[in-house]
């Protein structure tokens, strides 16, 4: 940002921190909700609503909480208790087959009765299993045939071989041997007789072959728990925290201390200190973006207090307006205005920034955000346009129609309900619509306060049927045509280096306005070889020519014609002098034997240029009226021509408070002979006998 001396720069920045220590109190009364004094136990007086989307971090600690409870005991398959129950199951059948030898040897001696075999292979099983049986079961045992001794005990010993590969627990294990025992019995229907016992003896001897493993346990339910936080339950914006006559549970208060709506006792630094810290990082990106910009910015001291008041405008009267609507929103009321002075690119960075220092007053609100930033960008181009593309009307309805638009998309997007749409439009359209209307109907005052003169008003301005433009035309049309082709001149080398095309333009329409005092007096005017300066003393004759640039401003004036052009008017001769008059006046004084004259008294009253555009339209000027006078029809005649008339003007220090770089006057020359480049251009002859 370009200011005029280290006061004022200083003075600038004492406003910019008042602004931000202004912004954040007001932003944090707008955030800060209503406040309720209710306890756990107390009574709600009145429906309780969410202000914001929240997490809900009561019920996710339940629901949490819940999952990592369910979570299933993990067991192990364990090599060595496997191997156990298939040396169990031999062991039995090793028994088994010795008491089967006893009773089947045939030797009188040791021959013993069924139920004494019985009773010593129990008590033989008791001391090497720790388990006794059914005496039926291992009665069947002992009187099955030897073949189908044998099969049953491989049988059995494969079957708990293949039970333990598994991952067997005390749930499973019943249901694990019944499958076995059934598949025994489909596939061995011939001693399925021996089934039951053989089902009894297993249940008996095997047992679970897994083990409680604590350490998988607790991260299933670890994970179970980490997975249940990190999918939490969600309070929507809007929703209904508690009804009213409703008791205040240990819930509900902390989903209302959540959203900040439980009264404290004292001041709520906490919420001020996130506040603060929220603008001020929105304030250091801004600072970064005119540091960067700093050669874009030259904003006297009235228009940065008019911009200044203007950008607390929609955050101050959006603490009101969000309690109507979260939708309601006059952000473009400061685009618009930005736009106008400051530009399209600074006015979309300091809009956007404005936007973010309003959110927290909409509660973040996103579909806000959307539509604001389509409707910032569209008014910036628009608002901000340096030509004569746009008029007052488009202004307000290009930005409001995308705004419209934005709305529409949104709720499209979101799959809203058709009253969300019908609400969002009439909100979207409202604001915005509102914000356009009062930046454009301000803008009269804005221009007073500013002695700046807005895009609006110079489009205004261009109109032919403006009253001077009318008079010009009609009383001196020589000037008119004059003032339309260095406004041609003008608006080409604006553009070329960036500098006001349009304020450049329509000053040149209004630059002479000062010869309809004398429009006769000036060449353009003049027909049928009629030259009243014929008549008159050579002083007389400058004192109309130069007095022309005061009699513009006078007649400016009258005609309420904005100070920036008035400047132009002022300054586009600067402190020349008419040549032709001083080396009549010269020759003159030669040949009656007299001093030369003084060039002082031949001088402009104006001022040397003090912008861009006043010292392009000065160059302009010069240069129109030098080529039109010379007669020159070729490009490089007319090249030199206007070379010589600028290093005159730069020889002469009409140029030294333009601004204008060396670069930037190489390229008004080059935009200069790019016109003629075009005007010069032979055109196609027709045949005569064309009509």
């Amino acid at each position: 940002m370009n200011v005029n001396s280290f006061g004022t720069r200083v003075q600038q920045i004492i406003v910019m921190v008042l602004v931000v220590i202004l912004v954040t109190l007001v932003v944090f009364y707008g955030y800060l909700p209503d406040n309720y004094n209710y306890k756990v136990g107390s009574v709600a007086e009145s429906d309780v609503y969410a202000t914001r989307t929240l997490t809900d971090t009561y019920q996710t600690e339940y629901e949490a909480m819940i999952a990592k409870n369910n979570v299933a005991a993990i067991f192990v398959r364990d090599e060595r208790l496997s191997a156990s129950n298939v040396d169990n199951v031999e062991t039995f059948f090793n028994n088994v087959a010795q008491t089967r030898n006893l009773m089947n040897s045939g030797d009188a001696g040791a021959f013993i009765t069924e139920n004494i075999a019985v009773q010593n292979l129990n008590s033989t099983l008791k001391s090497a299993l720790n388990k006794k049986f059914d005496p039926d079961d291992l009665l069947v045992f002992l009187k099955m045939t030897k073949s189908a001794f044998g099969y049953i005990e491989d049988k059995a010993i494969s079957m708990t071989d293949v039970m333990m590969h598994g991952n067997v627990n005390a749930d499973s294990l019943p249901t694990v041997i019944a499958d076995q025992i059934n598949s025994f019995k489909e596939t061995n229907p011939s001693y399925s007789l021996y089934a039951d016992s053989l089902s009894n003896v297993l249940t008996k001897i095997i047992e679970p072959n897994s083990v409680f493993d604590e350490s998988a346990t607790e991260d299933a339910q670890d994970n179970a728990y980490r997975a249940a936080v990190d999918n939490p339950v969600i309070i929507e914006r809007g929703a209904k925290i508690v009804g009213a006559g409703e008791v205040i549970t240990d819930h509900t208060y902390r989903l209302l201390y959540d959203l900040d709506l439980i009264s404290t006792a004292g001041f709520d630094y906490f919420i001020l200190a996130r506040v603060a810290a929220y603008i001020l990082l929105i304030f250091i990106a801004c600072v970064f973006y005119i540091s960067i910009k700093e050669v874009d910015f030259n904003i006297d001291l009235s228009v940065f207090y008019i911009l200044i008041i203007t950008f607390l405008i929609p955050i101050t009267a959006g603490i009101y307006l969000s309690e109507i609507s979260s939708l309601l929103v006059i952000e473009l009321f400061f685009t618009t205005i930005c736009a106008t002075y400051m530009g399209i690119s600074a006015s979309i960075i300091f809009s956007v920034a404005n936007l973010m220092m309003l959110w927290p007053i909409y509660d973040f609100d996103i579909e806000t955000m959307f539509i604001q930033l389509v409707a910032i960008f569209v008014c910036s181009c628009i608002a901000g346009s340096r030509k004569n593309t746009f008029n007052t009307a488009l202004i307000i309805i290009f930005p409001a129609f995308a705004a419209l638009l934005a709305s529409l998309a949104y709720n499209f997007f979101s799959n809203a309900s058709r009253s969300d749409y019908i609400d969002s439009a009439m909100m979207t359209s409202l604001s915005a619509v509102g914000s356009l209307v009062i930046a454009v109907g301000l803008f009269p005052i804005y221009e007073l306060f500013s002695r700046r003169v807005t895009p609006v008003r110079l489009i205004e301005l261009s109109q032919p049927g403006h009253p001077l433009l009318k008079r010009l035309f009609i009383e001196a049309s020589g000037t008119y045509q004059h003032s339309m082709t260095v406004a041609n001149l003008a608006d080409s080398a604006a553009e070329a280096i960036g500098a006001d095309a349009l304020l450049c333009k329509v000053a040149c329409y209004y630059h002479d306005i000062g010869k309809l005092e004398h429009p006769e007096y000036f060449t353009e005017n003049q027909h049928d070889g009629v030259n009243p300066h014929d008549t008159l003393t050579v002083m007389e004759s400058v004192k109309i020519i130069t007095a022309h640039t005061d009699d513009g401003i006078k007649l400016a004036r009258k005609n309420k014609i904005p100070e920036q052009i008035i400047k132009v008017i002022d300054e586009h001769h600067g402190t020349t002098y008419p040549g032709y008059f001083y080396n009549k006046a010269c020759e003159e004084a030669k040949a009656a034997g007299l001093d030369m004259p003084d060039v002082n008294n031949f001088r402009y009253k104006g001022h040397v240029p003090s912008s861009k555009e006043s010292a392009i339209v000065m160059l302009a000027d010069t240069c129109e009226a030098a080529v039109r006078s010379s007669g020159k029809t070729d490009l490089d005649s007319c090249e030199a021509l206007i070379r010589r008339l600028v290093k005159g003007k730069i020889e002469q220090d009409q140029l030294v408070n333009s601004g204008l770089s060396f670069d930037d006057i190489e390229k008004i020359i080059e935009s200069f002979k790019k016109y003629y480049a075009g005007a010069f251009h032979e055109r196609i002859k027709y045949p005569e006998n064309v009509n």
